[in-house]
């Protein structure tokens, strides 16, 4: 059975219910009316309610103990879904803490009505073992849908749930939160059948929805089955990564059964999310910040480039085996040369991260001049005596960037959230010099905001970024995409 995308309805008044029913059933075809959410609620305004719908509709009444807003007594909310079985609703949805007894009456004297059967952990995900046990509990209760809702404290619970949707025709679990997002988005792939989706930004009726308009259009969810290949991006900020606006639409126009999700991964959650990627088989990632060095200790090969760069900034399973490499290098070369060629061209590098030593490597390549530097002294001498360029201290800044022809900063300073951040003042800027930051979220940095006003010449982080994109999407696919494409997507959503 393909999973039905369901949007709830989280309107104060019948009016506005209806209207924003109707506006739902132009996309979706399951709609939820969480009529907890509207104000003195009673048997006349449901009526009304239910007999304006033209699709199914999910009739959901929480109380407040259940972390919701009805306001009425436990009798009142419980005849209120009893009058929803009267009038016909699609499905009901009733909560385990309800009682096995108001539960099996409902079930008894459903009539047409389909009874979902949930159970919300607002505070966790717990073990396997544990969902599983209340999976069988609910079973007992012969609903016709079983519904296990978590909480994900980490990327890694996500995984829990999969594991849980296995073999399981009756099912519908995710995870809420941020980090519980690709379970919504990958629902129609482990089996769930439904995922929630917002009808917009502060409509949601539980945390971490997407909102409709982001499943379809971004995610392109209607196109996700069984067999979709997952990729998405590495990182301890991962939701505020644009590449998903580019290699999505990219899948689509190449027809190509791919999704891109963000992967939210704290530093100590790597190693079990890499363990988690293999058993899942995910087709490869792209790694950021701060995991592309230490992504490398568990991996199984890693190929030249990226072994010289010492960084890995994609991942790739091929025949069972997760490799790395690094499109980084290529994508600051390719965007640097837009603008200039890079021969012999003195080039100061603030940063001496990944992203740092990929513009290095890619700079030594084209034969520039290179001198680098790092609030970490030792990290940057190491750095210039790996690949054989010149290392001066930060606290000569200010004379190396009147020196070079060329600054980059690969460093994180500037990108959201500190965005007033400029590794470099304004004044201390020359006309004519060439600036380039790799941060791209905001496009416009501080940084380059002031070589602007500074007269300097500028490459954004998003050029970069598309270069860089373009290496992983033939990587993972085999296939070109379109460099034009990609572009027009990005800048549609990037933050400017």
């Amino acid at each position: 059975m393909k999973t039905e995308i369901c949007i709830p309805i989280t309107a104060k008044t019948v009016e506005k219910a209806i209207e924003d029913l109707k506006e739902a059933e132009k996309i979706v075809d399951l709609v939820e009316l969480r009529i907890d959410y509207i104000k003195n609620i009673d048997n006349e305004k449901l009526e009304k309610l239910i007999q304006s719908k033209k699709n199914k509709i999910i009739v959901t009444c929480r109380s407040k103990s259940l972390g919701s807003n009805f306001k009425g007594n436990e009798k009142e909310r419980i005849d209120l879904l009893k009058k929803a079985v009267e009038l016909d609703a699609d499905l009901i949805d009733i909560e385990l803490e309800s009682g096995n007894g108001t539960i099996k009456g409902l079930i008894k004297n459903k009539n047409k009505t389909r009874i979902i059967v949930s159970h919300h952990n607002s505070k966790e995900t717990p073990k396997l073992e544990e969902l599983n046990d209340k999976y069988s509990e609910i079973k007992k209760l012969n609903p016709d849908i079983v519904k296990i809702v978590t909480n994900a404290k980490s990327v890694n619970d996500n995984f829990k749930i999969f594991r849980l949707l296995k073999g399981k025709n009756d099912l519908i679990a995710f995870c809420m939160e941020l980090r519980g997002h690709i379970s919504r988005i990958l629902a129609p792939k482990y089996g769930s059948l439904v995922t929630f989706a917002s009808s917009g930004n502060e409509k949601e009726s539980a945390p971490g929805q997407i909102t409709i308009d982001e499943m379809k259009n971004v995610y392109n969810i209607d196109s996700i089955d069984k067999d979709t290949k997952v990729v998405g991006i590495i990182g301890e900020f991962a939701e505020d990564s644009m590449s998903k606006y580019m290699h999505n639409p990219s899948f689509k126009e190449e027809k190509l059964n791919y999704v891109y999700v963000p992967f939210k991964v704290e530093k100590e959650e790597l190693k079990e999310f890499i363990k988690n990627m293999r058993e899942f088989n995910f087709r490869g990632s792209s790694v950021t910040i701060p995991h592309k060095v230490e992504v490398m200790k568990y991996i199984d090969e890693v190929d030249d480039t990226a072994e010289k760069v010492g960084a890995v900034n994609t991942l790739v399973e091929n025949d069972g085996k997760l490799n790395g490499y690094n499109t980084d290098y290529y994508g600051a070369v390719q965007a640097l040369k837009e603008k200039t060629p890079l021969k012999e061209k003195e080039v100061f590098v603030i940063g001496t991260g990944g992203a740092g030593r990929a513009v290095v490597y890619g700079l030594k390549k084209e034969n520039a001049e290179v001198t680098v530097t790092d609030i970490n002294a030792g990290k940057a001498k190491l750095l210039a005596k790996e690949f054989d360029v010149k290392f001066e201290n930060i606290e000569k800044m200010e004379e190396l960037v009147k020196k070079n022809e060329i600054i980059i900063n690969a460093t994180s300073v500037g990108m959201t959230p500190n965005i007033n951040e400029s590794i470099i003042k304004e004044k201390d800027l020359v006309k004519g010099t060439l600036i380039m930051d790799v941060v791209y979220n905001p496009v416009n940095t501080k940084f380059v905001q002031h070589a602007k006003n500074a007269g300097c010449k500028t490459v954004t982080g998003d050029r970069m970024l598309i270069h860089q994109a373009i290496g992983q999407f033939k990587l993972w696919t085999g296939k070109e995409p379109d460099f034009k494409l990609m572009e027009s997507a990005l800048l549609k959503h990037v933050n400017r």
